[in-house]
């Protein structure tokens, strides 16, 4: 059978591909009205793992076409997995040196960088999550005595928070010192609020959410520090075999797009604050928009910046839907915007199942760095010689009533 951690992170990177398909889904109009709403409380809920088995009850897997049983073959083979295993673990041995080289380099960057890539120890009992061992710790204690006002610390420190050890509410707080004036920091602060059940205090983040001066999230810098820290990292090549059980497994039959395809799982595992504080306090029909007369004015400046922004796909599409949903006034302004959300998802995710070729997993990896998720799909279409706006006759799916 294939490593723990490697399938803990095949299971990671492959966040993405669930939050896809039950977006397409949900965008399609294939799920009913309670679904749709469900489909919003699945990606509020900030936790990998909970995301994707929340969207598995809403989009399950159809069954499995014939490349699929061919994929199946491939792993049900002994030996195939014998040489992923062999391989898998001698990548591990590698990167955990990497990270030394990396963390010897001394500056916060590389530290960051060491203490991401460095694999994680699995946990005592059962399906818990795997914790960094005390010197990848160290490596991130030592960054942050180094940059105590670097906001790129402050935001690594939260997000990555359950692999740390860290006391959350103190993570949040010491985000907010640095960085108090960025939406996205106010965001995830609202979610973790709306997580420990302080109701007040995540209106009062939304609200300072809503007339942030800027909306900056880390997304793109996270994406940069995770690829750069395994840039050059001199894991061992696949053999043959190898290289086609980790096709069939993960999509990827080379070392490097392999660890592309690690930095995007970690990055959606990390990039997306939870959101149940926004679908609580800006679904359509919530009581508390009629009892509180500044909320509907915050949410509608919050989800505004939601919408237009090209960080995650995700974001975009929920904040769009749930804009025209709260305000239908706004629908001539945003139905624009939901088209192109649409017509970028329908037509990128055939081409995203063929990374193997060009332009390849890392370098799709870089687009989404630079360019934020939509803005690396709208160059996978040019690229494809598809056009990035939909045609005129091109109709949204039919939306449930």
């Amino acid at each position: 059978m294939l490593h723990k951690r490697l399938l803990q992170q095949t299971l990671g990177a492959g966040l993405l591909g669930a939050m896809s398909v039950a977006g397409l889904a949900y965008a399609a109009g294939q799920v009913s009205a309670t679904d749709r709403t469900a489909a919003e409380a699945c990606i509020a809920l900030g936790d990998d793992a909970r995301i994707a088995q929340c969207m598995q009850q809403i989009a399950p897997d159809p069954p499995d076409p014939p490349e699929q049983q061919r994929a199946d073959a491939v792993l049900d083979d002994p030996a195939t997995q014998a040489a992923m295993e062999t391989w898998s673990r001698a990548y591990e041995s590698a990167m955990a040196a990497h990270a030394q080289a990396l963390a010897q380099r001394g500056d916060v960057r590389s530290l960051l960088g060491a203490m991401t890539v460095m694999p994680v120890q699995d946990a005592p009992t059962g399906d818990a999550p795997g914790v960094l061992g005390s010197q990848a710790r160290g490596w991130f204690a030592r960054a942050r005595q180094l940059g105590p006002t670097d906001p790129l610390v402050a935001w690594v420190e939260v997000t990555d928070c359950h692999v740390l050890g860290c006391d959350r509410d103190a993570a949040i707080a010491g985000l907010l010192q640095v960085d108090g004036d960025n939406a996205a920091a106010r965001l995830w602060a609202n979610g973790v609020a709306m997580e420990s059940g302080d109701l007040r205090a995540a209106r009062e983040h939304l609200h300072a959410a809503a007339v942030a001066p800027r909306y900056q999230p880390p997304t793109g810098e996270f994406l940069s520090l995770l690829l750069d820290a395994r840039a050059g990292a001199p894991v061992p090549a696949m053999d043959a075999r190898t290289s086609a059980g980790m096709q069939a497994a993960t999509g990827t039959g080379t070392a490097a797009d392999w660890m592309a395809m690690q930095a995007l799982g970690q990055w959606a595992a990390i990039a997306l604050a939870p959101m149940q504080g926004v679908s609580r306090f800006c679904g359509a029909g919530q009581a508390q928009l009629a009892r509180d007369p500044g909320l509907r004015a915050d949410c509608v400046a919050l989800l505004s910046r939601l919408a237009a922004d090209d960080s995650t796909l995700p974001y975009a599409e929920m904040a769009t839907r749930l804009l025209i949903g709260l305000e239908p006034g706004l629908t001539g302004q945003w139905t624009p915007r939901l088209r192109q959300l649409a017509w970028w998802r329908e037509q990128s995710l055939p081409l995203l199942a063929g990374l193997g070729g060009t332009p390849g997993t890392g370098q799709y990896a870089r687009w989404v760095a630079s360019d934020g998720e939509l803005g690396a799909m709208a160059k996978l279409l040019h690229r494809a010689g598809i056009a990035a706006a939909p045609p005129a006759d091109w109709q949204l799916p039919r939306q449930p009533r």
